[in-house]
């Protein structure tokens, strides 16, 4: 009952889309027999639901079916009334008044039950029909039999009716395996002892030493092997439907006709093995429950799906070992291909490096400006100190014209070296290798730069680490990159209220920074992106070969450099050399020298 009012509620619901109220009164006649023509039940009744405007009457079984009918018309007069699992001869649908209808079953419902046993045991011998001592019992036992009788079986038919039930399970055990057993209905034993069958079921079938049948789905799956069943979801749905139907008529309309409910196949596969019977001798459409499945049919995807991946990952490792070796014969050709290309290029570069003399020329004329500056300073303070002078000059007097003579031969040879490398550029000589102290070169450079600083009215400062691992390279290549980004920086920041240029050092592990920030107005994305490209420039005055000989002379130095904008404001440019392998070098006097050269120049 609680299948089939589950689906009823459910399928009512869902059809009627509105809300609906729900009463459900247990009658249970078979456990309380005499109840059905008892007075003070339809009084209660009738007291109970006179004035709660119930729209459908909803009786299950044939005894409840008549008492609705007999005793709730004073209730519920012509309140429709729609019956369910209920079936011939039992219930007459020609004798019920108008306002009735419903399901019904045929009055053969064993008979398709008893046409699957033969099918499955062609050999039985007899029927054994099993049945309780009740009213509903008796009935259900007549309809066995008389389905038997009607098949034109000449089987004998056993019927074990009202035995107690420690009685009856010996008495199945003791079954020969030839047998056909119809469970017809258990609700009460001759001693007036109620039973509900789904409990009793389960031990009646696994006692029986022969396969079983019953007529309700709700028994597969206890112990019998199936039969022609009605399902009581499945016919809680259609009463369901056919309920909604009846509220959705127009009004005076009649109600629909009765129907027949449809019985359909169930079959319990374990049972089938349990009595060794052929699952093809079943009837066509049946429904085969707790079927096991091979291991075949359990992981036949799986396997398939398995056994394509390895096919195809054996394809793919086939294709990628020709395409290996493939990649080795094209790879030597590529490579001896590469080595005539390498070669070409050198040659070409070469040839490049002798056509570009004047622009050679004119990147030498560039680089020894602030040398030659320096010397043409140096040598106007000398000239107008000896000139004030000339009558007597005093021992500090003298060693300051050293100093400044001295000043312009330093800067003088430094002019020298600038040319001296770039004809060795031309010539195709290799670079010098010697440790560099980089700290030092940005010292001297800051030196060097000073007194165009203070002509600017710029802060030039140093920020060095104190201990710096040694590169390798040429100290003065390295000293002309570093002026070339301060000068750069000079000139940016020149559009400042207070110019301000660092030079700032960093031990990197591996490698050492040097960084050069100013706090001009920055660098746009075009100009960023084209810093270091041969005569590209953003000074009128400029020829653009500045930041692009920066960049060889660090990539020849196997460095790398770079420009972007700093958060604070203004421009870094930044030069990344490999550092030589070694400890760090520590010298507290350059720290103090940096030191002095700042306060010097700013």
């Amino acid at each position: 009952m609680r299948q089939f009012t589950e689906a009823l509620r459910a399928t009512i619901a869902r059809e009627h889309r509105g809300p609906v109220e729900f009463y459900l009164e247990a009658l249970d006649f078979d456990r309380i027999g005499g109840r059905e023509n008892s007075e003070p039940l339809a009084d209660y009744y009738e007291d109970k639901y006179r004035d709660f405007g119930v729209d459908v009457v909803v009786p299950v079984g044939g005894r409840a079916l008549t008492f609705a009918v007999e005793h709730l018309r004073s209730a519920l007069p012509e309140v429709p009334i729609v019956f369910a699992l209920c079936a011939r001869p039992q219930t007459d649908p020609a004798l019920l008044p108008a306002n009735v209808t419903g399901r019904i079953a045929p009055p053969s419902r064993f008979t398709p039950t008893l046409e699957m046993a033969r099918r499955l045991q062609p050999d039985a011998e007899q029927v054994v029909v099993i049945g309780g001592a009740g009213a509903s019992d008796t009935l259900s036992v007549l309809a066995a039999v008389r389905a038997v009788k009607e098949s034109g079986s000449r089987l004998p038919v056993t019927v074990f009716q009202g035995l107690s039930l420690d009685a009856l399970l010996p008495a199945l055990r003791k079954l020969p395996r030839n047998s056909i057993v119809l469970f017809a209905n258990y609700r009460k034993d001759a001693q007036g002892r109620a039973f509900e069958p789904l409990d009793i079921i389960g031990s009646l079938a696994h006692a029986a030493q022969a396969p079983m049948y019953a007529q309700l789905e709700t028994y597969v799956g206890e112990g019998v092997v199936g039969g022609s069943v009605v399902g009581l979801d499945d016919e809680g749905a259609h009463t369901g439907r056919l309920v909604a139907r009846v509220l959705h008529r127009r009004a005076g309309e009649r109600l629909p006709p009765v129907e027949t409910i449809a019985h359909s196949f169930i079959a319990d596969w374990r049972q089938l093995r349990r009595f060794s019977l052929s699952e093809s001798a079943l009837p066509v459409g049946t429904r085969l429950r707790f079927r096991e499945l091979s291991p075949w049919e359990r992981y036949r995807d799986v396997a398939l799906v398995t056994f394509g991946v390895l096919v195809a990952e054996s394809v793919l490792v086939g294709a990628l070992l020709i395409e290996r070796r493939r990649r080795r014969r094209a790879q030597a050709l590529t490579d001896a291909q590469q080595r005539r290309i390498d070669e070409t290029r050198r040659q070409v570069a070469h040839m490049g490096r002798v056509a570009l003399v004047g622009e050679l020329a004119a990147a030498i004329a560039h680089e020894l400006r602030q040398p030659l500056a320096a010397i043409r300073a140096n040598a106007e303070t000398g000239v107008r100190l000896v000139s004030r002078r000339s009558g007597a000059l005093s021992t500090e007097e003298r060693e300051l014209c050293r100093e400044i003579f001295g000043a312009i031969a330093d800067d003088d040879a430094l002019a020298a070296d600038i040319v001296t490398r770039i004809r060795a550029l031309v010539r195709r000589e290799s670079l010098p290798e010697q440790p560099v102290r980089l700290n030092e070169v940005c010292l001297d450079s800051v030196r060097l730069l000073r007194h165009e600083a203070r002509a600017r009215k710029a802060e030039l400062s140093l920020s060095l680490a104190a201990s710096l691992p040694a590169v390798s390279g040429d100290p003065v290549q390295l000293q002309q990159v570093v002026l070339n980004l301060v000068a750069n920086a000079l000139d940016a920041s020149a559009a400042s209220a207070s110019s301000r240029v660092v030079v700032s050092t960093f031990d990197r592990g591996d490698t050492v920074e040097i960084s050069v920030s100013d706090n001009g107005r920055g660098l746009t994305d075009d100009v960023r992106h084209r810093l270091f490209e041969s005569f590209f420039t953003t000074k009128p005055e400029g020829l653009g070969l500045g930041l692009a000989i920066v960049k060889s002379t660090v990539e020849r130095h196997r460095g790398t450099v770079w420009a972007e904008n700093d958060v604070r404001g203004g421009a870094v440019f930044s030069v990344v050399l490999p550092a030589m392998p070694g400890r760090p070098v520590v010298a507290p006097e350059l720290v103090l020298a940096a030191e002095a050269a700042t306060s010097l120049v700013t």
